[in-house]
């Protein structure tokens, strides 16, 4: 009998697309909202019978699902490999630190993001999804309030080109993880001309904050291609937006004046955890995510306990002067992790 209480969940970062590899790590996470449709279109003929259909045809088949959870700073960075940017490498500083730069490119033909394979399900039965990459991703904490906990979310929106009953990779065990936290950090603002490390650091300003990119993957499927499922993703167009809560004070005035002008600005959230054991000089985890933004709506009726407070939507830009990729957002983490698999 499957016992929900035993439900796994882990996966690997697949060497090329569509080639499982035996799980590497298990995730600290949750499969949510899964959507496994096989479309089957019953024909109806003139066949001289009460029974409206005799067979049917199969459609190509559509699986989706989600997963979230806390981000951490050990994971995360394995996660976004599927959501903003492929085989990244980190690099090392602080002598047992890795600094990862998630840079998605602007340019460049093709699909770059790295392909997963998950593996689910409890004590009585285990299933294994490959070919996975998310098509949506968002990232943020909600307001920050008394007596709540600030941890920053994440949300994975994945597709999959299959689904297969499989016995579960053995052996590997839930790590010790830190969570990423929205207290614990600084909100920097300033002009598009000024240098990210260099930006105006804003106290008691930022309540909450959460970022959404929309990937618009095109799954492809082709004349010969197996099973009724995709060969091959393509990229589209991708969005990235932005919602925000800021304090009613004379900064929150301004981030009004910037929407009324339609200012562009850049901004850099910089999340800090604990320090990495060993790093010298002393380094703490990390998440770093920098943009040039434009708001694009702005609410001043808005509280939290007894503040005023605004809420504000925006959208990342493209920033021309900003990496070699010319990218509209770029999400930098630092853990321990020297190596993604």
């Amino acid at each position: 009998m499957g016992e929900r209480a035993f439900a796994f969940l882990q996966g690997s970062l697949e060497t090329s697309k569509g080639s499982n590899i035996a799980a590497t790590r298990v995730l600290m996470a949750r499969l949510t909202n899964p959507n496994f449709n096989q479309p089957r279109e019953f024909v109806v003929e003139d066949r001289g019978t009460l029974v409206e259909a005799g067979r049917f045809v199969a459609g190509v088949k559509d699986y989706t699902f989600t997963i979230e959870g806390p981000a951490n700073y050990e994971q995360l960075g394995w996660f976004l490999q599927t959501a903003i940017r492929g085989s990244v490498a980190g690099s090392t500083i602080a002598s047992t630190a890795t600094r990862y730069i998630f840079s998605p490119n602007t340019t460049t033909t093709g699909d770059d993001l790295q392909a997963a394979s998950f593996e689910f399900g409890d004590d009585t039965q285990g299933y294994l999804m490959r070919y996975c990459e998310a098509t949506s991703w968002e990232l943020g904490f909600d307001t920050l309030t008394t007596g709540q906990a600030a941890p920053v979310n994440m949300s994975l929106n994945y597709v999959t080109q299959s689904l297969s009953s499989n016995t579960k990779t053995p052996g590997l065990t839930a790590p010790s993880v830190n969570s990423i936290l929205g207290t614990g950090g600084r909100f920097a603002i300033g002009t598009t001309s000024t240098a990210f490390g260099s930006l105006t650091t804003l106290s008691s300003s930022l309540r909450s904050f959460k970022v959404m990119g929309n990937n618009n993957l095109g799954r492809k499927v082709f004349v010969g291609d197996p099973d009724l499922t995709y060969s091959n993703v393509g990229r589209g167009r991708r969005v990235i937006t932005f919602e925000a809560t800021f304090e009613g004070d004379s900064n929150g005035v301004t981030r009004f004046v910037e929407w009324d002008l339609a200012t562009e600005k850049r901004m850099r959230l910089q999340l800090n955890g604990t320090t990495i054991a060993g790093s010298s000089p002393a380094t703490a985890n990390q998440l770093w995510i920098d943009g040039r933004v434009l708001f694009t709506t702005f609410d001043p009726i808005g509280e939290v306990d007894t503040n005023t407070v605004y809420r504000t939507t925006g959208r990342f830009l493209e920033d021309a002067t900003h990496n070699t990729t010319n990218s509209d957002i770029t999400v930098t983490l630092t853990n321990d992790q020297a190596s993604y698999t």
